[in-house]
């Protein structure tokens, strides 16, 4: 559960942005969507939206469009805003990136005891199996960055993510091809660690202070 402090002030940013046209909110998502990604905590996120939220409320009220307001480059605005603002701290991303892998493994596993799950009750791990959930997460990740970095630039955004899941497909046909087992588990084994990754996404939430938001 994240702060109760961040908790309110994304609440009081919901309703700030409420006030706000449908062009303000579109290039606040985006710039918040940007800053996000360059480990800043939640919190300061928040911080963040809402100062640029009430710039944004401020020019609409006195009639000045979001360009006037924030200026026709919307990324060196964001750019010039993040040199000023704490970064989080190396435990907080360490953290962040077990989470990530958490939770990855907790979505993951039930769709590999389906595909991968015999009539014996044992799951096999193949290692086309492992090398292609390695790829996929890794994929996520390049997503997620070329998502934050090409906030501005949707038309870069789109070509680099095709290109990804081309290279997804092209790989998807090669690991099939391997197909040995790199160990067994049995079923029972795997829904328990289904349960502990759970726990841990959630415990992990806690500690890290910030919930780290992912588009």
């Amino acid at each position: 559960m994240m702060k109760k402090q961040t908790k309110k002030l994304i609440e009081e940013n919901d309703i700030l942005c409420e006030q706000l046209s449908r062009e303000a909110n579109d290039v606040l998502r985006n710039m918040t969507g940007y800053i996000q990604r360059f480990g800043i905590s939640r919190y300061e996120q928040e911080k963040v939206r809402r100062d640029i939220a009430e710039m944004l409320l401020e020019g609409e009220k006195r009639g000045i469009s979001v360009k006037s307001t924030i200026g026709e480059d919307y990324q060196a605005f964001c750019d010039s805003v993040l040199s000023e603002m704490p970064r989080m701290s190396s435990r907080e991303k360490g953290l962040n990136v077990v989470r990530n892998i958490c939770m990855f493994l907790a979505v993951w596993l039930p769709f590999w005891v389906i595909q991968y799950g015999g009539k014996d009750d044992f799951v096999r791990v193949t290692g086309g199996g492992a090398a292609w959930a390695l790829l996929v997460f890794a994929a996520g990740y390049v997503y997620s960055w070329i998502m934050s970095r090409q906030t501005f630039k949707k038309h870069i955004a789109c070509l680099l993510i095709g290109c990804i899941f081309v290279v997804l497909l092209l790989a998807a046909t090669g690991l099939t091809k391997f197909g040995y087992v790199l160990f067994c588990a049995p079923v029972s084994i795997v829904v328990a660690a289904e349960i502990i990754l759970i726990i841990l996404c959630a415990v992990l939430s806690r500690i890290v202070d910030q919930d780290y938001k992912t588009l």
